[in-house]
């Protein structure tokens, strides 16, 4: 297959010298240079396609067939000369080369890709189940929440994990807000409750969403975030962000906040990405006193195929991953799933 269309990438020039009739032989000098140059490029593209496929890195077939449709369309737009047809092509195939060299000089390249730490202790494995509920526990305080509080807070607050009924409430009530956060995960993700100590704070970064994004300067780690909302701290004390930090801040050194902090990562020698507990953990960097490590409880899902999520690393291929999930699940409402219940006890 790959072979017929890199032939037919080949033999277009023959075609087009036909169908221009170009009678001058000397002009085809820079017009073939010119070509040979996009015929280059296209190759490159190809082998980084081929590579990533038989990798399973990613499925990019798709869009050699999208930039296809891309040169049909611009050819048909801008054919007046030969010169123009090779230009269209040259300039495709310059961007396909970059969409594709970006991401794979991102996961390859970076240096936090690269990164290495101190083996994680692990304290002891952690069922789907128990971290669904833990997760849940922290965002029951939310809005979304507020028609289902009355019925189910006894089920959130004092969970029985040996009930599969409770465990598939839970569930379909995490998946109100964070249905589309958790099908990111890996399925071959393994849960685990692990100690954390001052040293391990190079490690652990924020997921880059937006309003992170604001303060991370292009960094998302938890130490350079921190050092950055000080200054905001300092410059904007009105700004609402910083005052939900302040606020919440108060409620850490109080224990007044869940205590439990969600994290992903690929091994126990990876950087960690926090998945719940962003401004919790920012808040207690920022308390007057100093951040008690024993007062969190540190949850850790590791699995060796945690680049494909975009909590965890963020780039074309895994924000194409999430898109095609949300049309997979757009029809699904955890809604009618809670309603069923709702006929029952608990």
């Amino acid at each position: 297959m790959r072979s017929t269309k890199a032939a037919a990438f080949y033999l277009l020039p023959c075609c087009w010298f036909w169908a221009f009739q170009t009678g001058d032989y000397g002009a085809l000098a820079p017009l073939l240079i010119l070509y040979a140059v996009t015929a280059g490029i296209y190759s490159l593209s190809s082998v980084i396609v081929t590579y990533e496929m038989s990798r399973k890195i990613a499925n990019t077939s798709w869009l050699q067939l999208a930039f296809s449709g891309a040169l049909a369309l611009g050819i048909y737009i801008l054919h007046h000369s030969l010169e123009e047809v090779i230009l269209v092509q040259l300039v495709l195939m310059v961007v396909l080369l970059a969409v594709l060299v970006t991401p794979f000089l991102r996961r390859y390249l970076a240096p936090q890709a690269l990164a290495t730490y101190s083996s994680l202790r692990l304290l002891r494995a952690l069922s789907e189940e128990e971290v669904i509920a833990e997760f849940l526990r922290s965002e029951f305080h939310h809005l979304d929440f507020d028609e289902y509080r009355d019925q189910f807070d006894s089920l959130v607050k004092n969970p029985d994990l040996t009930n599969s009924r409770e465990n598939a409430v839970r569930q379909s009530l995490l998946f109100l807000r964070r249905g589309a956060m958790w099908r990111e995960l890996p399925a071959s993700t393994k849960w685990f409750q692990v100690e954390l100590t001052s040293g391990d704070l190079e490690r652990i970064r924020f997921f880059p969403r937006a309003q992170w994004r604001r303060v991370a300067q292009g960094s998302f780690y938890l130490k350079h975030v921190v050092e950055r909302i000080r200054v905001r701290l300092d410059a904007s004390p009105r700004d609402a962000f910083v005052e939900k930090l302040r606020l919440l801040s108060f409620s850490m050194q109080h224990n007044l906040a869940n205590p439990t902090v969600l994290l992903i990562g690929i091994d126990g020698k990876s950087p960690l990405t926090i998945l719940d507990g962003n401004h919790r953990m920012a808040a207690a960097m920022l308390g007057e006193t100093a951040c008690r490590w024993d007062n969190f409880r540190f949850i850790c899902g590791l699995s060796p195929e945690m680049t494909r999520c975009c909590w965890y690393y963020t780039n074309f291929n895994t924000l194409l991953r999430y898109l095609k999930n949300l049309v997979r699940h757009f029809t699904y409402d955890p809604g009618s799933d809670i309603g069923r219940f709702q006929e029952g006890d608990f």
